[in-house]
């Protein structure tokens, strides 16, 4: 829920409208919120929301079932009124009978909240979105505003009727203008198109129309009551103003494609001059009775920010003057200055003036000047003798520039550019308009400064600022001069608010304003024949119409489609296309038209020549296309190229002209972009790289991902320096004090007898004393951090156990500061020294890369080599410098740059030849050592033996002896010159091996030495979090005790107000009682006199009968009856829920009434029947009646009075008493708020560096919490475990007793169960051996006594028996294994027998085979073939082979025979091949 609205009840309570339509009401006692009232959520909801769910199904079995609501009705005006919904309560207003809420939707609600139930009453709709409502001040009335600037009054004693105050439109203004006779009434204009009549006399809104577009700008015409209104979309709009409550749009001019900008009328209103940023100004006859026709227009370059007109003769020519900005940059201002001249017989003589049929003006004949400011300007004023102002700006002055009588010779020449004659105090911020009153005197210049600043031209020196508008809200939009000159109005550019100012003239001021109203007087004079004619023409003209503006013209004919069709048609048929004459669509300008009637013209006109000319461009067409075709048949040596068929040179040069511009163009936008790169980057090297101490950066390790960076580091400002400079001595200036307070304290009260001993024992003491104090110094576990391992030590640090003062924690985070940057500063000598080291080590590895690659190239391998190269982390200022292979595209080079590049070729080429010339040094290293200086060792070996020339010119078989030697000399040497090659290349493999290795071994320690620096990296920054924890704290504990101390002011201004409000209270208490006592006489001595006049009435009758007396005494009892008073609201507080409730004092007496009917009851009439009285005694009973009567009356006015004043009494006593209460507990509270302080200031939050075993917190799921922790010293803790260990040690020892007692009577036990075990044991054997029988055995053990023979004799035949069994067991193992071994003889048989049958199968599938493929080849001639011969054959084959077989054995074995024989003779140095 968003509040938006609220209002505050009788009771404190708030009621809150939210956005959504929720109504609350907030408790402000305690702080309670309870909604009221919440809207239903609309079914649409529901609806969106169910539809999204269902187009998630992706089955459909069935049409959905349309909702109930959507056939439902919607519901009436009445009922919408009766429902609250979003936005319906959007602003609050509290009345005695009910709760007003109006919101978005129109409606004005009458709530009823009872028991927390909210119900519309009544409601009203008001047609616009209310925005705000107000009660009067007697609640009768409700101001009600809305969004759209209307104001209504609502009636509460009729409900549903309001009356509208003022109906003003709103929106911002764009443009304002006095209408003609031009003191009277001006006319304005709003943003969005709603043009407006004021009356200045009556200071009221006359008349408005709606022109249905945006509008931008607005004009009055001096010579008719017309004015001009221009909009965003090109159009003017004519508006008649002749009947000023009513006024219409009676016309429409389309004249520019973008919005109108800027719009003017010439004085004497024959010329509506108006401009845009299409690159021209158009000229319109302003007059109705020429139907506002477009006459035409110039060229001005740029966006239009100015236009000024000045007719310095009557009915003479026109000068105009426009200034505009051509660089696209208007916030910059204008740039250009556009003069030309308008003649008075332009209109008639108009053909004469144009340049061609676009109704464009000749530059000559109107004396146009295109001109240059030097000084960016706004707004522009034309004065006579061709003198204009505008407003720099960039230098907040007023400039006057003269125009040249001729115009320069080129445009951007010197001559140009306009300087200004004179500079004049202006504006304070850029922008604004300027406006001349009509006799060209006074000037006036307004700002989005919100100044309206006039001067006069005798002495612009000294201007009038008058403050008219805010600064924040735009400023002054536009200013207009009446044509007297007696009133200024201006519009702001974003209030929306229109100011008039008359002005107030003194003497000699109305002796200025003369010739302003003379002016005026004249002028209007002059035009009064024009306009009253012009009024009639312009009053007779229809109302225009958006249908009528539109000529049925003006449409398409054909489409493109056609058109396309039409012109594939004639290319193929090779016939003569016709381009049609476009025709107008929509809404054209007027330049379209214009342009539209001047092309067919052009057609009419030149028609046939356009017809032969496109015959001879057929003709030509068909000529070069033969052209073509023959060229595509020639050989590729005589063919032309497509571009040499291009007849039309100029055009090609024109596109190459442009292409060049534009790529010109293009460079210099490149040139000024890449300047404004090149502006970031060094705002951005010196902001955060050239400012740096210590640059940022990070070394990588070699073989691993580990990566160090520094700290970058700014220099210390002067500011810190001198911060810590002052800090460090004010330290140092308390540790000084400190210990020569302690000193001071520490001596100790001598006898005169021992001073001089004592002085000089006093020297030790004190070192003794201070050896103490360094014994006593801060561990790292008081001190809360690691910093003075790691450079950030500093004896000037205060103990977190003293920082109990503000500046002590402001001092302590200057320390912690400087710790931190001292800690870092460390860190970064450590980076710089590995940094360095990793430099030497990638030189070196670059270096020993060196040989490798030698090495390399001798082995002639192609193995690749490693070489670390340091990255843009490890070298940022490689990011500063672009190299030339980052470049991916070419370099542009100019022509100068080319011809320097082909210079500076030609001197080096020179210089190379001249090199090359006869050089003795270079010749005689050539001819004496082959070029080099030193003979190295493996260049010769990669030189080759040289071939003897006999070897390539003879055979083997020719060589002689000699030629012989030299071919074995010749292998000699190519031998060894093999061998020393294999030599060098293991030497040079070892040497590359032992090269990497000792690279790998130096990368391996670095990569330690970074991992070290790594650790020491994180350990710092532990540190530094450390310490910046720290400072967080610190600031935390300032920001606390700030804290403090704003509330403990605020409570003491809240005490020291009800301190006064106390004593003021304690008095008007004082004055109350004695205003009550001295009342309450007052009224006992007025009821006493009551009393006594009750007491008199019998003496007032001396002279009359008792009896008679008695009966007067009960008609002077007698009181008429009082009328029933009616029931009427009173004035005070009657419907305000906030009055206050009327006193008794104030209600109305009801003495006149009762007066009014004694008169009735004095009358003779009501004398009593049966009372004979005179009518003078009734008379003057009546008076004394009337006397009791009035009498009664005030004593109860008094009574009533001296209640009101109790009551009051009673009240301010309260008051008193609630201050009372009110400063006890502002008293108590800061009573508090000390302790808290006291307690914050004792109780410091101190950071501790503690063991893990020093922690006895239990810890928590994320982080252990210490709150309810304490912190003891460790010899507390030690004493309490040795006390501890000392009792349970005492309580093992009596355990130990315990547990030894319960042992020995755990034995007595078991000793005695062990003997009632025993007993029953040897009972049952007792009774075993009564029922034992006794067997022949057993008579036998029992007869024979010698029991061990017996058992010896056993085991005797024990054994004999084992004996026997071994013997035949072994019998039966010898048997067993000779049946095995005749089993394995048969098994080894057989399988020599299966092996022979196995080579027997071999050879004999071999015969089967050889026999089948004989059989098969020699098929055909089995008939010829006798069995005879081939049994001879087989046999001849078998002993063929079996001769075979015995020679091979006996070579065999010869060969054996001269091989042992041959190793016998002599041994072998080379293995004979086989």
């Amino acid at each position: 829920m968003v509040p938006v609205s609220h209002c505050w009840t009788p009771s404190g309570d708030i009621y809150c409208g939210c956005e959504g339509g929720q109504l609350m009401r907030i408790d402000t006692e305690t702080h309670g919120v309870k909604v009221l009232y919440s809207p239903p959520i609309p079914k649409q909801v529901f609806k969106s929301v169910s539809k999204e769910l269902s187009s998630l199904e992706k089955e459909k079995t069935m049409s959905p079932v349309p909702d109930e609501d959507e056939t439902e009705p919607s519901p009436s005006a009445k009922d919408q009124g009766n429902i609250l919904k979003e936005g319906s309560i959007n602003c609050l207003a509290l009345h005695k009978h009910g709760l007003f809420a109006g919101g978005s939707d129109g409606y004005l609600r009458n709530l009823h909240v009872t028991k927390d139930v909210v119900q519309v009453a009544d409601s009203w709709k008001s047609g616009s979105p209310i925005s705000s409502l107000s009660w009067t001040t007697n609640f009768m009335r409700l101001a009600v505003g809305s969004t759209k600037g209307s104001m209504h009054m609502y009636d509460y004693s009729s409900p549903g009727v309001a009356e509208l105050l003022s109906d003003t439109h709103f929106g911002n203004f764009v443009g304002i203008d006095f209408l003609a006779p031009g003191n009277q009434h001006c006319v304005s204009v709003r943003q969005d198109g709603k043009v407006q009549i004021w009356s200045l006399e009556e200071e009221k809104l006359v008349g408005s129309v709606y022109i249905g577009r945006p509008a931008s700008c607005i004009a009055a015409c001096p010579s008719s009551h017309c004015a001009a209104v221009g909009t965003l979309s090109g159009h003017v709009y004519m508006i008649d103003t002749t009947n000023m409550e009513n006024p219409r749009i009676v016309h429409r001019l389309h004249i520019h494609q973008t919005p109108v900008l800027q719009m003017v009328y010439d004085t004497e209103g024959r010329f509506l001059i108006t401009g845009s940023d299409d690159g021209n100004v158009f000229v319109a006859d302003a007059r109705p009775s020429a139907e506002f026709k477009v006459a035409a227009q110039t060229e001005v370059e740029g966006v239009v920010m100015g236009i000024a007109t000045n007719t310095e003769q009557k009915h003479g020519p026109c000068k105009v003057i426009i200034i505009a900005n051509n660089n696209n940059d208007v916030m910059s201002g204008a740039n250009k200055c556009i003069q030309f001249d308008l003649p008075d017989d332009l209109i008639k003589a108009l053909p004469s003036y144009l340049a061609s049929k676009h109704c464009d003006l000749k530059d000559d004949v109107i004396n146009k000047m295109s001109l240059n400011l030097s000084i960016p300007s706004y707004g522009v004023a034309l004065k006579s003798d061709r003198v204009f102002y505008t407003m720099a700006s960039d230098s907040k002055k007023l400039l006057q520039i003269t125009l040249p009588e001729e115009p320069p010779k080129k445009a951007n020449n010197k001559a140009s550019y306009l300087q200004p004659d004179a500079e004049f105090p202006a504006h304070d911020l850029a922008g604004g308009t300027l406006t001349f009153s009509l006799h060209r005197q006074w000037l006036a210049s307004a700002a989005p400064d919100g100044m309206l600043t006039l001067r006069e031209l005798d002495d612009p020196e000294h201007p009038m600022n008058v403050p008219v508008h805010s600064c924040f809200m735009g400023g002054v939009f536009e200013t207009r001069f009446s044509s007297d000159a007696q009133w200024m109005v201006t519009c702001g550019a974003g209030d929306g608010v229109i100011a008039c100012y008359k002005w107030n003239f003194t003497s000699s001021g109305k002796n200025k304003a003369t010739g302003a109203i003379e002016a005026a007087r004249s002028n209007n004079a002059m035009l009064h024949g024009t306009r009253k004619s012009e009024d009639q023409i312009l009053s007779g003209l229809p109302d225009w119409a958006e249908a009528a503006s539109l000529p049925a013209s003006r449409t398409v004919s054909k489409s493109f489609d056609g058109q396309q069709t039409a012109l594939e048609k004639a290319l193929e048929q090779d016939e003569i296309y016709m381009t049609p004459t476009p025709t107008l669509a929509g809404d054209p300008t007027w330049r379209e038209v214009k342009e539209m009637e001047a092309v067919r013209a052009e057609d009419m006109e030149y028609s046939d020549v356009k017809k032969d000319l496109r015959n001879d461009i057929r003709e030509l067409r068909r000529t070069i296309q033969n052209m073509m075709k023959n060229n595509e048949t020639l050989p590729d040596i005589e063919k032309l190229g497509h571009d040499e068929f291009n007849l039309d040179s100029e055009e090609q040069q024109r596109l190459q002209l442009e292409g060049e511009q534009h790529v010109q163009q293009i460079r210099e936008e490149m040139e000024m972009e890449d300047l404004a790169k090149m502006y970031l980057r060094e705002l951005i090297k010196n902001e955060c790289w050239d400012s740096m101490v210590v640059k940022g950066r990070s070394i990588k390790a070699f073989h691993n991902a580990v990566e160090v960076s520094n700290y970058p580091m700014r220099a210390r400002s002067k500011e810190e320096q001198e911060e810590l400079e002052f800090v460090t001595n004010v330290r140092q200036i308390e540790i000084a004090e400190m210990a020569a307070r302690k000193e001071i304290l520490d001596v100790q009260p001598k006898t005169n007898t021992k001073d001089k001993e004592k002085e000089k024992s006093g020297e030790g003491e004190g070192d003794d004393d201070e050896s103490e104090e360094g014994d006593r110094q801060e561990q790292p576990a008081t001190i809360g951090s690691l910093g003075a391992q790691y450079g950030g030590a500093n004896p000037l640090f205060y103990s977190q156990f003293e920082l109990h003062t503000r500046q002590q924690k402001r001092n302590q985070i200057v320390l912690l500061q400087d710790a931190i940057y001292r800690i870092k500063d460390t860190f970064n000598k450590a980076f710089d020294e590995v940094y360095k080291q990793r430099e030497q080590e990638i030189a070196r590895i670059g270096e020993k890369n060196q040989r490798i690659t030698k090495i390399l190239e001798d082995l002639m391998s192609t193995e690749g080599m490693w070489q670390p190269q340091m990255d843009s982390f490890e070298k940022p200022e490689k990011l500063l410098t672009v190299e030339e292979e980052e470049v991916t595209v070419d370099k542009f080079i100019t022509e100068e740059q080319k011809a320097k590049i082909e210079e500076d070729a030609a001197k080096e080429a020179e210089r190379k030849l001249k090199e090359k010339g006869d050089n003795a040094r270079e010749r005689a290293l050539d001819m004496m050592m082959g070029g080099v200086l030193e003979i190295k060792k493996e260049d010769e070996l990669k030189k080759d033996v040289p071939v003897p020339i006999f070897m390539s010119a003879k055979s083997q078989d020719e060589w002689t002896e000699d030629e012989k030697k030299v071919h074995a000399e010749y292998e000699k040497k190519c031998k060894e010159l093999i061998e020393e090659r294999e030599k060098y290349k293991k030497t040079l493999e070892a040497e590359l091996k032992k090269i990497q290795t000792i690279i790998e071994d130096t990368t391996a320690n670095f990569d330690d030495r970074l991992m070290n620096l790594f650790n020491k990296k994180i350990k710092t920054e532990m540190v530094v979090f450390q310490e910046e924890l720290k400072i967080l704290r610190l600031n935390h504990a300032l920001l606390i005790d700030e804290e403090l101390d704003a509330r403990e002011e605020e409570l003491n201004r809240q005490l020291n107000a009800k301190r006064a409000l106390k004593h003021m209270c304690q008095q008007a208490v004082g004055q109350a009682k004695k205003m009550v006592d001295d009342y309450r006489d007052t009224y006992d001595i007025r009821v006493a006199e009551d009393k006594v006049m009750e007491k008199n009435f019998r003496k007032e009758f001396p002279d009359v009968n008792a009896a008679i007396v008695d009966q007067l005494a009960r008609a002077y009892r007698r009181r008429p009856r009082g009328p029933r008073r009616p029931h009427v609201d009173t004035p005070i507080g009657g419907n305000n829920p906030f009055g206050e409730r009327p006193l008794s004092a104030r209600q109305p007496s009801n003495t006149a009434m009762l007066l009014k009917a004694l008169e009735e009851l004095d009358d003779v009439s009501h004398i009593p029947e049966g009372l004979i009285v005179d009518t003078s005694v009734w008379k003057r009973m009546c008076g004394v009646r009337r006397e009791k009567v009035i009498s009664e009356q005030e004593v109860k006015a008094q009574a009533l009075t001296l209640a009101d004043m109790n009551a009051f009494l009673q009240r301010r006593q309260m008051d008193d008493e609630q201050l009372k209460a009110d400063m006890e507990d502002i008293m108590e509270e800061l009573n508090q708020l000390r302790d808290t302080r006291l307690r914050f200031s004792c109780n410091l939050q101190v950071q501790f560096l503690l063991k893990q075993g020093q922690v006895e917190v239990d810890s928590g799921p994320f982080i252990p919490s210490y709150d309810d922790s304490i912190l003891v010293h460790r010899s507390v803790v030690e004493d309490l475990n040795g006390t501890i260990r000392q009792l349970g040690e005492q309580k093992i020892a009596a355990m130990t007793e315990s547990k030894d007692f319960r042992k020995g009577i755990h034995s007595l036990e078991w000793e005695h169960k062990k003997m009632v075990m025993q007993i029953e044991d040897l009972l049952n054997k007792a009774k075993n051996i009564q029922m034992l029988k006794v067997s022949r055995e057993l008579q036998e053990f029992l007869h024979n006594e010698d029991h061990e023979g017996r058992r010896q004799q056993e085991i005797q035949i024990l054994e004999q028996t084992l004996e026997n069994q071994r013997g035949h067991h072994d019998k039966n193992i010898g048997e067993r294994k000779k049946v095995l071994k005749k089993l394995r003889h048969t098994v080894r048989k057989k399988e020599k027998d299966n092996a022979d049958l196995d080579n027997q199968l071999e050879e004999m599938n071999v015969c089967v085979a050889e026999r089948k493929h004989i059989n098969d080849v020699n098929a055909a001639m089995r008939n010829n073939t006798g069995a005879q011969k081939r049994m001879q054959d087989i046999v001849q084959r078998r002993k063929l082979v079996d001769l075979a077989k015995a020679q091979a054995q006996e070579v065999a074995v010869l060969r054996a025979e001269v091989e042992r024989l041959r190793m016998r003779t002599f041994p072998a140095l080379v293995q004979v091949e086989r």
